[in-house]
C-alpha cells in the first residue's frame, strides 16, 4: 500500500481527538502509544485521519481493506481517510476535548525514527485476528495504527507493532476515562416519566433521594442504580454499544461492586429476546 501524496512528507504533529484519559498518566499517552477515540496525524500538507466507529455516529462500520477465502469482508476496524491538514477540525465537533502533540513528544517516536520523521511507506499488518495500517518512518523501524475495541474504541498508535495493555478499569470521576459509566455522567434520561439530569443522587426525584437518606445501607441504592443506569444505557445508543464491547470489569466509585456488568447483562439478554422475537 503506498499513500503517494504523503511520501517523503514529515510528520508535524499527531492531534488526538477524545485523547485517552487515565490517573497516573499524561492524556494520550500510555506507555510508548497514544490513545484516543480519533485521530489525526499531520504532515506538511496533509492529514491522516483514523475515526472510531465504537465513539463516532457517523462512522459505523471501518475501512474496507479486503475479502477472506469465505467471502467475509475484512476492515481495519477504524475508518481511514486522507484530508487536507486544515480540514481536519471540520471532521469532529467543537465540543470534543482535543490534545496536539508535537511528534518529538511521542514517546514512541524514537524507536522508529526521529523528531518530525519523513514517513517512506504504507503496508497493512496483523495483531492477532485483528488488521492494522503500518507505516514507515525514515529508517529505523515501522509504526502500527490499531484498532482497540476492548479499550472503548480507542485508535492506538504504536512502535514496532506493539500493544498497549491496561490492566484494570478504574473510574473515579466522569472526567477519566470510561468517565460514562460513572453515575454524575451527564448523559440525561428518562425513567418513570420523569427526567432525570444523571443517575446521581443528589439528582435523583426527591422522594427517592429522601428515602435513600434515611436508609443509606438498604437495597434501595442498588436497585435504583441498576434501574437508573439501565434506562441510560437504553436511551443513548452510543453509550449502550460502548458498554457492550467492554471485556473487563470496571470499578467504578459510588457502584458496588460487579452493577455494571449486571447492566450489561441485563442488556444482552433484552438485545437476545429482540432478536428472537425479531
Amino acid at each position: 500500500m503506498v499513500l503517494e501524496q504523503l511520501l517523503l512528507q514529515p510528520l508535524r504533529r499527531i492531534e488526538l481527538i477524545q485523547p485517552w484519559r487515565a490517573a497516573g498518566n499524561r492524556p494520550g499517552v500510555v506507555g510508548d502509544s497514544v490513545l484516543a477515540g480519533a485521530m489525526a496525524l499531520h504532515f506538511e500538507t496533509s492529514a491522516l485521519v483514523f475515526r472510531s466507529p465504537l465513539r463516532f455516529s457517523a462512522c459505523q462500520t471501518g475501512t474496507v481493506i479486503g475479502f477472506r477465502s469465505d467471502g467475509a469482508v475484512q476492515t481495519l476496524g477504524y475508518r481511514f481517510d486522507v484530508v487536507p491538514s486544515e480540514d481536519v477540525g471540520g471532521l469532529f465537533g467543537a465540543c470534543e476535548p482535543r490534545l496536539s502533540l508535537t511528534s518529538d513528544q511521542w514517546p514512541g517516536l524514537c524507536h522508529v525514527g526521529k523528531a518530525q520523521s519523513v514517513f517512506l511507506l504504507a503496508d497493512l499488518g496483523q495483531q492477532g485476528a485483528s488488521n492494522c495500517l503500518r507505516l514507515r518512518m525514515l529508517d529505523q523501524g515501522w509504526c502500527s495504527v490499531m484498532y482497540r475495541r476492548d479499550l472503548d474504541g480507542a485508535i492506538e498508535l504504536s512502535p514496532q507493532d506493539e500493544r498497549t495493555e491496561v490492566p484494570s478499569i478504574s473510574v473515579c470521576s466522569p472526567e477519566d476515562e470510561f468517565g460514562w459509566l460513572h453515575p454524575a455522567s451527564s448523559h440525561p434520561f428518562v425513567l418513570d416519566g420523569q427526567y432525570w439530569r444523571t443517575a446521581h443522587p443528589r439528582d435523583w426525584p426527591w422522594p427517592l433521594a429522601k428515602e435513600w437518606q434515611s436508609q443509606p445501607a438498604g437495597d434501595l441504592y442498588q436497585a435504583v442504580m441498576t434501574r437508573a443506569l439501565l434506562a441510560r444505557f437504553t436511551q443513548h445508543e452510543g453509550l449502550h454499544r460502548r458498554l457492550l464491547a467492554m471485556q473487563k470489569p470496571p470499578v467504578v466509585a459510588g457502584l458496588p461492586d460487579g452493577l455494571i456488568g449486571d447492566v450489561r447483562q441485563q442488556l444482552l439478554k433484552v438485545g437476545r429476546l429482540t432478536a428472537v422475537v425479531s
